[in-house]
């Protein structure tokens, strides 16, 4: 008699008032596999997680797992039954230690006098840590960890729970390419012990590369599940998108308007952050700015943006010295900044779409003190239009909607206000492949239009497509400059890993700190 699979979905609908998130998906996980699971933001993906994990029920269909039909009431019970959800913004105790954060949710180790037996948590907590080949003191307060070990004692603690399924919503975000490949080995190690992954990811790559199967979702329906071995990422964004989108490839960096002024820093310095950090932006211009986490170089984009104050050096911007008292200042100054965090440093997940729109605008359109609700509103369709955000109305709480058109809303709070200057920071995390299209014109639009572009990112053909040249900063100090012919991926993570630069081309800009 043949085993049922491990999860089965029969005909799963979920609908949030009228609008349908998933509309009779049906699809099975067994044990042993890797289920690659993409679609484009808001194709149902994160609705399709909580299902399974509990968050939510079902408004029709019926989860069965191991040939069983289940209603989780919780998340607990999910857990309980061996369904454990890594989410790509880890909700952990950064204060507590290790160790406490894996205890969370079980129960703990006791004395004779019914108190915390605290030596043996720490035990029990290096053991787990051990059998996932993990070197990490069980004892450190979580917020010392990198996000790569984060992730990992995460997957530790679920496995330890006898967790058969693991669903990791965009694993690999926040890793480096090492950390990556390091995490993709211990997932095909639990896949042949017998365990199974929903692997969910913005990265096509990476999905054809650890996945034996992949199932594409979009709005809301199931269009496509097939084995790794017999499709292609063309294929895939295909079926994503249901046509390959135009512009989804880098067409080479946009060309530059020289402009006056633009935007110079010099040797700059903030204690502990960065140190002696030179170099210049032209109006028109898109400079990239690179290195592994750690650099310093999300730290120099809010010394830009009046966040930190300098240490020592000066800025200049548009011919006129540049020192923000805040980001206040900055803001009326005509600079604004996506931070790399949309979640906790760019919006209030509570609030509205209304609220988190307007509060970028609200005094461009303020008379004699009072905000015109009308015209506000007309403001924030205008926008939610133009930058291609979906949404269910102006009231949405924003921590609803999808990553990508978070992403692609607080990008449009500050563009409505036309800065002169924009810092982006990892613009396109965790988004699909038509929003970073779109997402990608946006910015290349802003140089033709002679904005000055200063963009981070750790996904290096973004930043080389995007970039009329690139600075690489290691360990807090500016160690290469990069354009033209040398201007590469090889050549930027070369300088990002070591501090020394790749052996030098024709076109390369040396420019050392």
């Amino acid at each position: 008699m043949q085993k049922p699979p491990l999860l089965e979905l029969r005909e799963l609908t979920r609908s949030y008032g009228p609008v349908p998130a998933l509309s009779q998906l049906s699809a099975a996980v067994t044990a042993g596999e890797i289920v690659g699971l993409v679609g484009e933001n808001g194709a149902g993906k994160s609705t399709l997680i909580r299902l399974i994990s509990g968050v939510v029920e079902p408004s029709g269909g019926q989860i069965f797992w191991e040939g069983a039909a289940v209603d989780w009431p919780s998340p607990a019970a999910a857990l309980a039954s061996g369904i454990a959800t890594i989410h790509q913004e880890l909700e952990c105790c950064g204060h507590l230690t290790v160790a406490e954060n894996m205890m969370l949710g079980a129960p703990w180790p006791r004395n004779r006098w019914w108190r915390v037996d605290w030596p043996r948590v720490y035990e029990v907590a290096r053991d787990r840590l051990r059998a996932f080949d993990l070197e990490i003191d069980p004892c450190l307060p979580m917020c010392q960890l990198t996000p790569a070990q984060k992730q990992e004692v995460a997957i530790a603690a679920a496995l330890a729970r006898n967790a058969r399924l693991l669903i990791l919503d965009e694993p690999t975000a926040s890793l480096t390419d090492m950390e990556a490949t390091r995490l993709c080995s211990r997932l095909r190690q639990f896949k042949q012990r017998g365990g199974a992954v929903i692997y969910v990811s913005h990265r096509l790559d990476e999905v054809l590369a650890v996945s034996d199967r992949i199932v594409v979702l979009r709005d809301g329906n199931l269009v496509c599940d097939v084995a790794t071995e017999a499709t292609s990422m063309s294929e895939v964004v295909e079926a994503m998108l249901g046509s390959v989108p135009m512009g989804a490839g880098a067409a080479g960096a946009v060309q530059s308007s020289e402009g006056s002024g633009g935007f110079s820093v010099q040797d700059a310095s903030c204690a502990g952050l960065f140190q002696r950090v030179s170099f210049h932006i032209d109006c028109g211009e898109i400079v990239g700015l690179a290195g592994l986490l750690g650099s310093g170089r999300s730290e120099v984009a809010r010394a830009i943006f009046g966040l930190y104050p300098l240490q020592s050096g000066h800025m200049r911007l548009l011919g006129q010295d540049w020192s923000p008292n805040s980001s206040r200042q900055a803001l009326q100054q005509g600079v604004v900044y996506l931070p790399e965090e949309r979640k906790r440093q760019g919006l209030v997940l509570e609030h509205t779409v209304l609220n988190s729109v307007g509060i970028g605008i609200a005094d461009r359109i303020r008379k004699w003190g009072w905000i015109p609700r009308g015209l506000e509103r007309r403001c924030v369709e205008a926008v939610l239009e133009r930058y291609g955000v979906r949404a269910s109305g102006l009231d949405q709480p924003v921590g609803t909607l999808s990553g990508g058109n978070q992403q692609k809303l607080l990008l449009g709070r500050w563009l409505e206000r036309d800065p002169r200057f924009v810092i982006l920071d990892e613009p396109t995390r965790g988004v699909d492949v038509a929003a970073k299209a779109q997402i990608h014109s946006t910015i290349r639009e802003l140089a033709s239009r002679g904005k000055i572009v200063l963009l981070i990112s750790s996904d290096l053909p973004e930043l080389v497509s995007l970039s009329h040249r690139v600075v690489v900063l290691n360990r807090g100090m500016l160690v290469r400059t990069l354009g033209g012919s040398g201007l590469t991926e090889h050549s930027v993570l070369a300088a990002a890993s070591t501090g020394t630069a790749a052996p030098t081309a024709s076109g390369e800009l040396d420019s050392r700190a």
